[in-house]
């Protein structure tokens, strides 16, 4: 998986970091914000929606670690919360601490959570680490594609419908069709659990539809400012196959 990422700092609208990765031309994050994005699409219409429905323990899956910004914005949703979250975050490309250690969300974090953010970067790969009594993550350098393949990874995520969530964050399908693809969105499906949720920001036709033929009913939302659409999709027994 080894692969030399050629990055620039950038920062959005909001004051906050995000990455170009020039090898797509494409940003990690929305340039109208990139902490406002990750709130308004991840954690409010992801992890507090779940919560307003009852639910005490979340499993998220996210497709992009990338930056780590989703994670430790759900380590502070946890936190404050008093909901125990268990993340796995699949990242085939990971950003090199050295970069994620300039990025400046401890600038918009809470104070306890400002040495968490660095502490996520630096755990080891591929092993399950408890960082708080309601926060857990393992992070895996794997592709969905490739997630759950490998023996490997059997061993220590065991379960098919087992995530609560996923967090679709990849890059734009424009930009990574290949993570897009129709099979990666059944495979999701088939991995979360009834009444479960899919979150992303995007809202492209093509994606909308591929995600109906999967399984999944979908509800399309209003996207981060200025941002017109987002997606939440829900595995339902009602939703058509």
């Amino acid at each position: 998986m080894s692969k030399k990422l050629e990055l620039s700092f950038l920062e959005s609208k909001d004051g906050s970091h995000t990455l170009l990765r020039h090898d797509l031309n494409e940003t990690y994050h929305s340039h109208n914000g990139a902490i406002q994005e990750s709130l308004w699409v991840f954690i409010d219409r992801g992890l507090k929606y779940l919560k307003e429905n009852g639910y005490e323990t979340i499993k998220v899956l996210e497709i992009g670690f990338g930056t780590g910004l989703n994670a430790i914005l759900a380590y502070e949703f946890a936190q404050k919360n008093n909901i125990k979250i268990e993340y796995v975050s699949l990242e085939p490309f990971p950003v090199p601490l050295e970069i994620a250690e300039k990025l400046n969300y401890t600038d918009f974090l809470e104070e306890e959570s400002k040495e968490i953010f660095g502490q996520i970067h630096r755990l080891s790969w591929e092993e399950k680490h408890e960082v708080s009594s309601y926060f857990s993550i393992q992070k895996i350098e794997n592709t969905l594609e490739n997630f759950k393949n490998n023996s490997d990874f059997q061993s220590e995520i065991t379960g098919e419908e087992e995530f609560d969530c996923i967090f679709y964050d990849a890059f734009a399908p424009s930009k990574q069709a290949e993570v897009w693809q129709l099979s990666n969105l059944e495979k999701t499906f088939n991995m979360t659990k009834e009444k479960g949720i899919l979150v992303t920001y995007c809202a492209q036709g093509q994606f909308k539809r591929d995600l109906k033929t999967a399984g999944w009913s979908i509800e399309t939302l209003d996207g981060a400012p200025p941002k017109r659409e987002m997606v939440r999709a829900m595995k339902s027994v009602t939703s058509s196959q």
